[in-house]
């Protein structure tokens, strides 16, 4: 998502959708380029930006972030550095804790 970011801020939602609201899966590099084409993003700049081993890093330094606060897949919301689970219930009721 970093690359189709640097081209267009509304890239990084259709990514986002795609993969984390949608489910689907990339299993490939040819299959990212592809879908950032079928947005319309420039794909030599997009393949350039997702080989440059600076944005591997970046990927990598992130990961490593999530990681040490107890995050180890998908999208996760933690409120004052706890995880709240999944579900809404759970969201809320950390959330009401948090307020009061």
């Amino acid at each position: 998502m970093v690359c189709a970011t640097q081209q267009s801020g509304a890239a990084f939602w259709q990514f986002h959708d795609r993969f984390l609201v949608d489910g689907i899966r990339a299993t490939s590099r040819a299959q990212l380029i592809d879908y950032a084409g079928d947005i319309g993003l420039d794909t030599d700049s997009f393949t350039k930006c997702y080989d440059d081993p600076a944005t591997r890093q970046k990927h990598n330094d992130n990961v490593n972030a999530a990681r040490s606060i107890g995050i180890s897949y998908g999208p996760r919301i933690h409120v004052n550095g706890v995880n709240s689970g999944r579900s809404f219930e759970s969201i809320r009721r950390q959330v009401e804790a948090a307020t009061r």
